[in-house]
């Protein structure tokens, strides 16, 4: 069933750990793109205890464009970075956009995006290196493999419908489903710090029945400067954790939703 959604705002999260090298070029690619959508914007950037200039540079484009700058004061991990930006967001916009703050992802793509949940096709739209038309450029081999298992893996003992890629940092979701999520997890609906943080996220929203739809993009690990901070093995001990506390999860059942602003409110409370 279509769900169609009114977008007049989105806010976009980037979680950051030492992204001096690469923020600066993703935000201004992010002004610019943003210049010519048919919605207003704001920037929530979660600054994850970084050593580095991330705080500052975050805090000098706040001077030029609609940027809302939340710290930890240690390095808690992605999962508690994608945590505090997603709470933050769905406050501030009717469809948030997580991406990457490495460089790697083109913001050309939240207008395809938006637009889906706009229409009422989707909850969740994956920008997904798996759909025919994707272009993957410079990701390591090891990465490739990670990615390929993961899909493998959760096709066979956790299907989500339309979903490929579980793995991807590029996603658009709807604020009413998040709030969804929030209501029925409590605050804190990720446990997991590592990377292994967006295969739970998308099994938390399979769990309360969100509708996944993904489409292609072009990935270019090719420009990222800084380095990654992935630890694969550590990873791919997380997936099975993960999956094991979703295996015996059946999905909610399904109500009537309330709107955005009551659901809000009733969080507030």
């Amino acid at each position: 069933m279509k769900t169609p959604t009114t977008v007049n705002e989105i806010a976009i999260v980037l979680p950051a750990y030492n992204e001096e090298k690469d923020l600066p070029v993703l935000l201004e690619n992010i002004r610019e793109k943003m210049a010519d959508m048919p919605f207003s914007y704001s920037v929530v950037v979660v600054d994850d205890g970084s050593k580095d200039r991330t705080a500052e540079i975050a805090r000098d484009f706040a001077k030029k464009m609609p940027l809302k700058l939340i710290q930890h004061e240690v390095n808690k991990g992605l999962g508690e970075g994608i945590q505090t930006g997603l709470r933050a967001g769905w406050h501030l916009g009717d469809v948030v956009v997580v991406m990457d703050s490495d460089n790697t992802h083109n913001p050309v793509y939240i207008r395809e995006m938006v637009k889906v949940i706009q229409d009422g096709d989707a909850d969740v739209v994956i920008a997904s290196r798996f759909q025919a038309g994707s272009i993957v450029q410079g990701v390591p081999f090891f990465r490739q493999v990670l990615s390929w298992g993961c899909f493998v893996m959760m096709k066979t003992l956790l299907p989500y419908n339309n979903v490929r890629d579980y793995s991807t940092g590029f996603r658009a979701y709807r604020s009413l489903t998040l709030g969804r999520l929030i209501k029925n997890a409590g605050p804190r609906f990720l446990e997991e710090s590592s990377f292994a943080c967006m295969l739970e996220l998308l099994l938390s929203l399979r769990w309360v029945g969100a509708r996944a739809v993904e489409i292609p993009y072009t990935l270019r690990y090719d420009l990222k400067v800084g380095v990654s901070k992935m630890r694969i093995m550590r990873t791919i001990r997380r997936y099975f954790n993960v999956i094991g506390r979703y295996w015996a999860k059946d999905v909610l059942p399904q109500s009537e939703e309330p709107s955005l602003s009551e659901l809000r409110a009733q969080l507030r409370a």
